[in-house]
């Protein structure tokens, strides 16, 4: 019975790259963290696990330009930390990015970081899910 429990699928968040074993983490609310290429400030992005998917709730930003969101049905707010807070309300089966040191790729959950940027070669290309948890993978809270 015992055995039966651990070899049951578990709901997880699932980042999976190329010649990487797949890194699980709690499928729960997670910040996505990275330096702007242009601005070199930082911005992240807020997901809640809704119905198996992602659901962007807010992204943070220092300053509206290129690839800012414009449409949201709440005005922007500044925070006490000067990000500019953006209700966006999108849903996702998965995401795909490159992780880069250069840019400090990073998953925050429960005050928790996860640093992307040392788990991948710079350049790698990730694809974040929720999934079931894999037998085979690595588990950082998951």
């Amino acid at each position: 019975m015992l055995l039966l429990f651990f070899l049951w699928p578990r709901s997880a968040l699932v980042i999976e790259a190329e010649g990487y074993a797949p890194l699980c983490l709690k499928a729960e609310t997670f910040e996505l963290h990275w330096i702007h290429s242009i601005e070199h400030e930082e911005w992240y992005e807020v997901y809640e696990i809704h119905d198996g998917n992602l659901l962007l709730t807010k992204t943070y930003f220092k300053t509206f330009g290129a690839g800012v969101p414009t449409d949201s049905e709440t005005p922007p707010k500044i925070t006490d930390d000067g990000f500019v807070e953006f209700t966006v309300n999108d849903t996702y089966s998965e995401l795909y990015m490159n992780v880069s040191e250069n840019v400090k790729t990073r998953i925050v959950q429960n005050d928790h970081e996860h640093l992307l940027y040392e788990m991948f070669e710079t350049n790698t290309s990730v694809e974040i899910s929720i999934g079931d948890k894999p037998l085979f993978c690595n588990s950082e809270g998951g």
